[in-house]
């Protein structure tokens, strides 16, 4: 009898031992670049700095342009500077930057990527389009990716539904010269972007199933700059938690011009509904789980509602028409 239960005591230490073990390799941990020099990281070029790479020049190197720099700063007083490389001309997409390596692949099922950027001016139709991507270097693909147009739109890169990916517009425009925070969310092959906070978008990654390898921070070379700073790999919450309790879905029916909420658990406290520019157009107390809105007094566009529950709050998107 005690051969039988000293065999059990040791599978179960094994069990959990091969536990521990699966978890060890598939969780990430935190990770946020500043670019300092506390980091280890110079000024110039950011090609072989702590796993950064730039793009290949066609003759076994590197191009040069792509730079720490001291310019502009959101945490201390260096960021990475993605600019136009003269030995080439504009390109028909975003490959020219800078790109991140880590070390061991960043599981797909819960992860979440944001970055400071500080993006030129969209004055001129001969700037550039800019790009934050999430890259499988193995499979060669990008699993998605964000990108700010030189129109002034944003758009996103996803799963078409068929079989296929698309481009999708987010019908949210960026603002030139000023610093923003992007956030990318992962849960399983799910995606859900934000700017500064707001969800702008919520789909399907382009390739599922596949943990990220690269980040890629990338322009198309016609001219202008950006910059990025506090570049974060599971250094924040995700948005989720702020509602722990309750999950929150939405629709806007078209017909009656309502907008129907639904909180899963703790009753809907109150919303407050802006413009894209802002603007404060509804605010309204509220006390179920099930609220239907009315907007039928708002213009057709895009507008964003913040959604108090329980003294938190989370900002969906959707669209009048």
């Amino acid at each position: 009898m005690n051969t039988i239960n000293q065999y059990i005591e040791l599978m179960k230490k094994i069990t959990l031992l091969f536990t521990c073990l699966a978890m060890s390799l598939y969780i990430f941990p935190q990770q946020t670049i500043s670019f300092e020099s506390s980091e280890g990281y110079t000024t110039g070029n950011i090609n072989a700095q702590n796993s950064w790479e730039t793009t290949g020049d066609g003759g076994g190197g590197f191009i040069t342009n792509q730079v720490v720099s001291n310019e502009q700063a959101t945490n201390g007083t260096i960021s990475l500077k993605i600019d136009k490389e003269p030995a080439f001309g504009g390109q028909s997409s975003p490959f020219v930057g800078a790109f991140y390596n880590y070390a061991t692949a960043v599981p797909y099922a819960n992860a979440v990527f944001s970055a400071d950027m500080y993006i030129d001016t969209f004055d001129s139709a001969n700037t550039s389009d800019y790009l934050f991507g999430l890259v499988n270097t193995t499979a060669g693909s990008f699993i998605t990716y964000i990108r700010f147009t030189f129109e002034g739109n944003i758009s996103v890169l996803v799963d078409d539904g068929i079989g296929g990916v698309t481009v999708e517009d987010t019908t949210i425009d960026w603002t030139p010269l000023t610093w923003f925070n992007v956030r990318m969310e992962l849960n399983n092959n799910s995606i859900e972007f934000f700017i500064d906070n707001v969800s702008i978008y919520q789909g399907t990654v382009a390739t599922t199933n596949t943990d990220i390898e690269q980040i890629r921070f990338a322009h198309d070379n016609y001219a202008g700059f950006a910059h990025v700073d506090n570049f974060r790999t599971n250094d924040e919450p995700l948005s989720v938690n702020e509602f722990d309790k309750s999950t929150i879905t939405h629709h806007y029916n078209k017909d009656s011009k309502t907008l129907n909420l639904k909180s899963s658990d703790l009753p809907i406290s109150g919303i407050e509904v802006y413009s894209i520019l802002g603007q404060n157009v509804i605010s309204k107390s509220l006390n179920h789980t099930n609220e239907s809105l009315n907007v039928s007094s708002l213009n057709d566009g895009v507008y964003l509602v913040k959604i108090n529950i329980n003294g938190n709050s989370k900002t969906i998107r959707f669209v009048k028409n």
